[in-house]
C-alpha cells in the first residue's frame, strides 16, 4: 500500500551486495512531487472535497441524523438501512443501472472498514422492491464519519431515497475473524517464545492469509518457529473465551492493554481479551472483528518467515479453512 521505504530497501540491497542510486532517488522524488503538485494531488484533494460536503448536505438534509453514517460491523453482518447518496465518477446520482461502478452510502453499514491491518467486508446490497443488487468489491472512508460502498450494479436500478438489505459475506468474514484472534495469540507467542523486546511493526488480516511483523536481529530457526506454531495451537486447542469491553485508555493500559502497531485510539479504547479475566492469555487495544472462542480457529500453520529489513521480520500463516487447504496441499 504504502511502497518500500529507502531505508529497507537500502538494507536490504546490501545484504545482496548492491547499492543504491541515492541520488538518483532523491532527483525521481523531487519529480514525483512536483508532478503530483499539479495533477494527482490536485484530483485527490477536490475528491475529498467530494466526499466532505456531501457528508455535510446529508447531514443538514437530515438523512444523517447524528451527522455521520451509524457504522456498526459488530452487532451483525446483516441489516436494513436507507440509501442516502450514490456517486458514480465524483458526482452525486439518483440512480445506479446494471453494470454500473459506483458508491452507495447509506444511512447505516455493517460492513468493516479496512483498519488496524484488517481488511474490508465484502457482499451485497440488495433492494427488493426494484430487484437490484448491488455486489460490495470494498467499503472505505474517504472522509471522517462517511462510509461508502464501492462495488458494481449486478441486476437492476438502485435508487437513492429507498430502504435497501445489506449483507456481509459472512463466510469470508468468519475466515478474517480467525485470522485476526490467531494473530493476537501470535503475537503474544512471539514474545513468549523470543522475549518481550519483540515489538509488532505491522500486520495484514485477510480472509487467505495473516502476515506479521516484528523487530528481531536474526532469523527464527526451525525448532523455535515450530515451538511457536505449537504454542499458538495450543492457545487454540484450549478454546479460550474472547471477551470484548470499552474502557478508558488510561485504564486499559494500566491494567496491561497493549495497542497494536499503526492503530489510532480514543479516550475509550475497545479492547479484545482472550482468556479469564483475572489472568487473560492476552489483552490488546484492537478494534477489529474476532472469533468468540479460540477453538473457533481451528488450526495454525506457519507458511513462511523471512527478513523485509535489518532488524525486521516476517511471518505468514494461515489458519481454518486456509490451514486445512494448506496441510492438504502438502499430504496430497
Amino acid at each position: 500500500t504504502y511502497g518500500l521505504p529507502l531505508e529497507i530497501t537500502r538494507d536490504v540491497a546490501q545484504e545482496k551486495g548492491f547499492t543504491v542510486d541515492e541520488d538518483g532517488f532523491r532527483k525521481a522524488r523531487a519529480e514525483h512531487a512536483n508532478a503530483s503538485g499539479s495533477g494527482a494531488f490536485e484530483r485527490y484533494a477536490t475528491e475529498a472535497n467530494v466526499y466532505a460536503r456531501l457528508l455535510a448536505e446529508l447531514a443538514d438534509s437530515g438523512e444523517l441524523p447524528d451527522s455521520v453514517v451509524n457504522y456498526d460491523p459488530y452487532s451483525g453482518s446483516s441489516m436494513t438501512s436507507r440509501i442516502v447518496a450514490i456517486i458514480k465518477d465524483g458526482t452525486a446520482v439518483p440512480e445506479a443501472k446494471e453494470g454500473d461502478h459506483v458508491e452507495v452510502v447509506t444511512a447505516a453499514t455493517p460492513f468493516y472498514v479496512e483498519a488496524g491491518g484488517e481488511v474490508s467486508d465484502t457482499g451485497n446490497i440488495y433492494q427488493e422492491r426494484f430487484n437490484a443488487a448491488f455486489l460490495v468489491e470494498d467499503v472505505r472512508q474517504p472522509t471522517p464519519g462517511l462510509v461508502v460502498h464501492h462495488g458494481i450494479v449486478r441486476r437492476g436500478t438502485m435508487k437513492v431515497g429507498e430502504d435497501a438489505r445489506l449483507e456481509v459475506d459472512e463466510e469470508r468474514r468468519w475466515d478474517i475473524r480467525r485470522n485476526h484472534t490467531a494473530t493476537h495469540i501470535l503475537h503474544k507467542e512471539l514474545r513468549r517464545h523470543l522475549g518481550d523486546h519483540v515489538v509488532q511493526k505491522g500486520s495484514l488480516v485477510a480472509p487467505d492469509r495473516l502476515r506479521f511483523d516484528f523487530s528481531a536481529s536474526e532469523a527464527v530457526d526451525p525448532e523455535t518457529l515450530a515451538s511457536i506454531e505449537a504454542g499458538v495451537n495450543e492457545a487454540v486447542l484450549r478454546n479460550q473465551p474472547v471477551t470484548v469491553s470499552h474502557m478508558g485508555q488510561r485504564e486499559a493500559i494500566e491494567k496491561g492493554a497493549m495497542a497494536l502497531f499503526g492503530e489510532k485510539y480514543g479516550d475509550i479504547v475497545r479492547t479484545i481479551r482472550i482468556g479469564d479475566a483475572g489472568k487473560p492469555y492476552s489483552f490488546e487495544l484492537c478494534g477489529g472483528l474476532h472469533v468468540n472462542e479460540t477453538g473457533d480457529i481451528g488450526l495454525f500453520r506457519f507458511t513462511s518467515e523471512e527478513a523485509v529489513g535489518a532488524g525486521l521480520r516476517r511471518v505468514e500463516a494461515v489458519t481454518g479453512r486456509g490451514a486445512q487447504h494448506f496441510v492438504s496441499k502438502r499430504l496430497g
